[in-house]
C-alpha cells in the first residue's frame, strides 16, 4: 500500500526536477519575524552571494527604483485579506553584484492565519524567474513592427493580402483609400478589379503567371484605378506569392502605393519632350532649307555646304534618340549606329564595346564628334577608298569612358592636318564636355581619342 509520505516524497521530487529545468528560483518572506529565505537560484537570479542573510531592505533595493512603487502596490494587494491577489507580475531589478539590469517574472501568494476575529498573512511565498532574454526580443519585434508601420505610413503603402484558393482578399483603410472608397468599406476581389482600368487586370495577371513560371515569388505592376468621380489614379502594385509544398500559390501578400503624382509629371515631361522635339526637328529644317537656298547652286562651296548640312543631320538624330529615351540616359550602341548610317557599310564599320548608357548631356556632343569623323573619312580618309575600313571600340578604364576611332585602308594621312571647322569643333570646343581629346594622323589611318572622365556619369547612366 502506498503510503502518504511516499506521495509527498514523490511530489517534492517532480517539484524540484521541474524547478531545476524551468528554472526558477523561490523566495519566503516570514512575514511574523521578516526574515527573507531565497534559493540558490532567486539568489543567483538577484545577484546576492551563497551565503550572504537576505533582508526585505535588499530586496527593495535590488528592485528597478522606476518598477518599486508598482510591485510594492501589488504587494500589499496579495497581503490584505479581502484582495489576496496572487496575479503573475513582470518587472525590472537591477543585480546586487553587477548592477545589471534585468526583467524578472514573479509569482507570489500569501499564508493567512485567523487570530480571534482577525485575519491575517503570516507567510508570503512565491517564486521568480529571470526572462530577460524573452523581454529583449518582445522589444525588439515591437520596435521592428514600429519602424515597419512608420516606413508603411511614410510612403504611403497600403498592405493586403489575398488568400488564393478562396479568392478573398485581406482589406485595410488604406487599401480602400488608395481606390477611392470609404475607409470602412468591404470590397470584394471582383469589386475591386471592377475598378481597374482597362486591360491593366488582364497585364496584372500576365506579370503574375511570368513570374511563377520563372519560380520568381515576387513581382509589381503599374496600374490605373477608377474613382467614383471618373478619373484615373496611377497605383503601384508589389506583390510575393507563397507556394505551397504542391506547388500551388496559397497566399498573395503585397503592398499598393501611390504613384499618380510621379507618373502625371512623367506624362508632363513626355509631353514637354516631343513638343521640343517637334520645334527643335522644324527649326533645324530651316535652318536646312535657307542654308541650301542661300549656299546652292554655286553660291558657295558645295564641300562646306555638305559638311553643314550633316552637321545638321547628325543634330537630328541626337535630337531623335533624347525623345526616344525621354530625356533618360542613352546606348551609346544606338547613337553610333544613328550617326554613322549614312556611311554605313557592315563590312567597312566594325564597333565593339560594353552595353552602357550615358547621360542625355553628352548626345549631342558625341554625336557631333562621330559626324565630323565620318565626313573627314568620307573626304580624305579610310571611306574615300573602297578598301577602307573604321574601327570604333569603347571600354570602361580607372579612367573613366574612352572611345577610340582608327582608320585604316585609306588614302596617305599628312602628319599635320589642315586645323579647320571640323577639326577645331573636336579639338577645342567639345572636350569641354569630356576629359580630352586627341587626334592622332598616323600614316595608315586618322586616330582619335576620346575620353570621358567624369566619374558621376556612370552612376547616373546606369
Amino acid at each position: 500500500m502506498r503510503r502518504p509520505s511516499d506521495k509527498f516524497r514523490d511530489d517534492n521530487l517532480k517539484l524540484r526536477l521541474a524547478l531545476r529545468a524551468a528554472p526558477i528560483g523561490i523566495w519566503d518572506w516570514d512575514l511574523e519575524t521578516n526574515e527573507m529565505n531565497y534559493s540558490p537560484r532567486a539568489r543567483k537570479i538577484s545577484g546576492f552571494s551563497p551565503d550572504e542573510p537576505i533582508t526585505l531592505e535588499k530586496v527593495r533595493a535590488v528592485t528597478h527604483p522606476d518598477d518599486l512603487p508598482r510591485t510594492w502596490k501589488l504587494a500589499g494587494m496579495a497581503l490584505d485579506p479581502s484582495i489576496r491577489n496572487n496575479d503573475p507580475y513582470e518587472y525590472r531589478i537591477v543585480r546586487a553584484d553587477t548592477r545589471e539590469v534585468r526583467w524578472v517574472l514573479a509569482h507570489g501568494e500569501a499564508v493567512f492565519q485567523r487570530v480571534g476575529d482577525t485575519v491575517k498573512p503570516v507567510r508570503f511565498l512565491g517564486t521568480i524567474q529571470d526572462i530577460t532574454g524573452r523581454k529583449l526580443a518582445e522589444n525588439a519585434l515591437r520596435e521592428a513592427e514600429l519602424r515597419q508601420r512608420l516606413a508603411i505610413d511614410a510612403a504611403r503603402l497600403a498592405v493586403w493580402e489575398l488568400d488564393v484558393p478562396t479568392d478573398r482578399l485581406t482589406v485595410s483603410p488604406e487599401l480602400n483609400r488608395m481606390f477611392g472608397l470609404p475607409a470602412d468599406a468591404c470590397p470584394t476581389v471582383a469589386e475591386l478589379r471592377m475598378l481597374l482600368g482597362p486591360g491593366d487586370l488582364d497585364r496584372i495577371m500576365e506579370i503574375r503567371c511570368k513570374a511563377a513560371s520563372t519560380a520568381d515569388p515576387h513581382f509589381e505592376a503599374e496600374f490605373r484605378c477608377r474613382f467614383p468621380d471618373g478619373s484615373l489614379r496611377w497605383r503601384l502594385l508589389r506583390a510575393e506569392i507563397k507556394i505551397a509544398p504542391t506547388g500551388e500559390p496559397t497566399h498573395i501578400i503585397g503592398v499598393v502605393m501611390d504613384i499618380d503624382e510621379r507618373k502625371r509629371a512623367e506624362e508632363q515631361k513626355h509631353l514637354l519632350l516631343r513638343e521640343v522635339h517637334h520645334r527643335v526637328k522644324n527649326s533645324l529644317s530651316v535652318i536646312q532649307a535657307l542654308a541650301t537656298q542661300s549656299f546652292g547652286r554655286g553660291a558657295a562651296d558645295p564641300d562646306a555646304l555638305k559638311s553643314f548640312l550633316g552637321r545638321l543631320a547628325a543634330l537630328a538624330k541626337a535630337t531623335d534618340l533624347t525623345v526616344a529615351q525621354q530625356g533618360d540616359p542613352f546606348r551609346l550602341t544606338d547613337l553610333i549606329v544613328g550617326v554613322v548610317e549614312p556611311f554605313w557599310s557592315p563590312t567597312r564599320f566594325e564597333l565593339q564595346g560594353p552595353d552602357i548608357r550615358l547621360p542625355a548631356r553628352l548626345n549631342v556632343p558625341l554625336a557631333l564628334v562621330f559626324n565630323e569623323l565620318c565626313s573627314n573619312a568620307a573626304k580624305f580618309g579610310a571611306l574615300l577608298k573602297a578598301s577602307g575600313t573604321v574601327a570604333i571600340q569603347w571600354e570602361i578604364t580607372t579612367n573613366g569612358l574612352e572611345l577610340y576611332w582608327r582608320e585604316s585602308g585609306g588614302p596617305p594621312v599628312p602628319s599635320k592636318l589642315d586645323r579647320g571647322f571640323g577639326l577645331r569643333l573636336i579639338l577645342d570646343v567639345l572636350p569641354v564636355e569630356f576629359g580630352s581629346v586627341q587626334l592622332d594622323p598616323r600614316p595608315a589611318g586618322i586616330s582619335c581619342h576620346v575620353l570621358i572622365a567624369n566619374p558621376g556619369w556612370l552612376n547616373d547612366a546606369n
